[in-house]
């Protein structure tokens, strides 16, 4: 309900008019001393004032600087005498929304409420959308100076405004969520949702009520109808990520509502229109699984219309100090703390080091280094043991017994055996923790689970 204060001292004017717009549910307050108005909004807050230009112990234009003074966003609606259009235009000149001339007909006065109320609200919304906005591309940017990231910048910029869909693949950690974020935040379709799916991370049965939306009684615990992320994504941008994750059957289903633009919800009959902007991600050589029967090929090509690809942090070690640099400052301005330097000890150690989580290992370390500092210069010491010691390859030449490899006989055998020493040494890495194995050689948890199970591999052991 929106709330309006009436500033008059025509205390009949105001009881009559208060009572009319009352009745139209706004919630009205009163007041005959512009001065004890004044001091009321100091206080309190109302969407609307309407106030009158002529009063006697203070002029309602005076009146409506001082408002502005302390709220220049305050909505103010004047009321001025027949023959005082020059107050009217100096209201106008002070910021006043609008002005009436008295004797005002009230379906006037409802009408311009009305008006102030859908400007109110589309303001609000807007203030929504920019703190969206803001959200959506906080503490996330593509930074970088390598040949590799300057081109993925100028490919950004370049896409950002079409609908085309575009398929980001790259190593887990690169940054293809961010990629994601930016492609919508720059795009025609900014003002609308930007809804993202993990497709690895649901259960083929509840991803496709995720993605289509169900009707009351489809299955057993649908209580009632609901919209899915083809639905919710309506005007925005529809981020599949993982998509080479998604169970075979969902591809068709997916494959047919790109071709179509229309869906149906699980248990209903209904065909609804859908539109929305598709951007997807991997960190699977889809070529690869098709190959292997594991993604359809159609799909592929309907999804990648404008690929983007992502390049590992080792491969680019010229942005290492410059993306833990912008983390750096990120992290204490919102922490409220100082900004840090690095030693030069401390730069060549990271130089070193191999980023096996990429970019997000790489922004977990800069959030933590602020956490600890007083605005101190990061030295060497204060990096973790690993980063001071360096890094070995992905797998050292102890963990991998490769005469056994060699000597297999066909190679499917060579690689089980390969993988198998691979994932134990991950394992042993990480301490037995499966999540972060598979988060680190850029699978999802429960392929890695079941690849540990096919090769025999105990996570307890490690």
């Amino acid at each position: 309900m929106y709330s309006i204060l009436m500033i008059d001292d025509d205390a009949s004017f105001l009881n009559i008019y208060s009572k009319i717009i009352s009745s139209r549910e706004y919630a009205v307050e009163t007041c005959t001393d512009p001065v004890a108005a004044l001091k009321r909004l100091e206080t309190e807050s109302f969407h609307m004032v309407i106030l009158d230009v002529v009063m006697a112990e203070m002029n309602g234009v005076e009146v409506l600087k001082r408002i502005k003074e302390k709220n220049p966003d305050q909505l103010v609606m004047m009321l001025t005498g027949e023959g005082s259009i020059t107050g009217a235009v100096e209201s106008m000149e002070n910021g006043a929304y609008t002005y009436m001339i008295k004797p005002v007909e009230i379906d006037q006065l409802l009408l311009n409420i009305q008006k102030a109320e859908e400007f109110l609200r589309l303001h609000e919304e807007n203030a929504q959308l920019r703190t969206q906005l803001k959200d959506m591309t906080k503490g996330l940017a593509v930074v970088g100076c390598s040949s590799s990231m300057e081109e993925l910048k100028r490919q950004i910029a370049q896409i950002a405004p079409t609908n085309s869909s575009v398929l980001i693949t790259g190593e887990s950690g690169t940054g293809k969520e961010i990629i994601a974020n930016l492609l919508h935040c720059n795009s025609e379709r900014r003002d609308g949702p930007l809804i993202k799916v993990n497709c690895s991370a649901l259960a083929e049965s509840v991803l496709e009520s995720e993605l289509f939306g169900h009707e009351k009684g489809a299955f057993t615990g649908a209580i009632a109808a609901k919209k899915g992320r083809f639905e919710m994504a309506a005007g925005g941008t529809l981020f599949l990520d993982e998509i080479g994750d998604m169970p075979y059957s969902l591809q068709s289903k997916l494959l047919r509502v790109l071709q179509e633009k229309e869906i149906e919800r699980v248990g209903g009959t209904k065909t609804i229109q859908v539109d929305f902007r598709l951007v997807c991600a991997t960190n699977k050589n889809l070529q690869e699984a098709i190959a292997e029967g594991s993604f359809r090929e159609d799909l592929f090509f309907r999804i990648n219309v404008v690929p983007l690809t992502t390049t590992p942090l080792r491969q680019r070690t010229e942005d290492i100090l410059p993306i833990l640099i912008y983390y750096l400052d990120y992290y204490a301005d919102e922490m409220s703390k100082p900004r840090v330097n690095l030693s030069q000890e401390a730069k060549n150690a990271l130089l070193r080091y191999s980023w096996r989580g990429n970019v997000r290992e790489l922004k977990n370390l800069a959030e933590r280094l602020i956490v600890f500092s007083n605005g101190e210069i990061i030295t060497e010491a204060m990096l973790p043991e690993e980063l001071r010691q360096g890094t070995e390859n992905l797998v050292s030449p102890q963990a991998t017994d490769f005469a056994s490899v060699f000597s297999s006989t066909d190679l499917r055998t060579a690689r089980n055996q390969f993988e198998r020493q691979f994932i134990s040494e991950m394992l042993r890495q990480n301490h037995g923790n499966v999540t972060a194995t598979a988060d680190q050689i850029g699978i999802a948890r429960k392929n890695l689970q079941v690849k540990m199970k096919q090769l025999g591999v105990d996570k307890q052991s490690h």
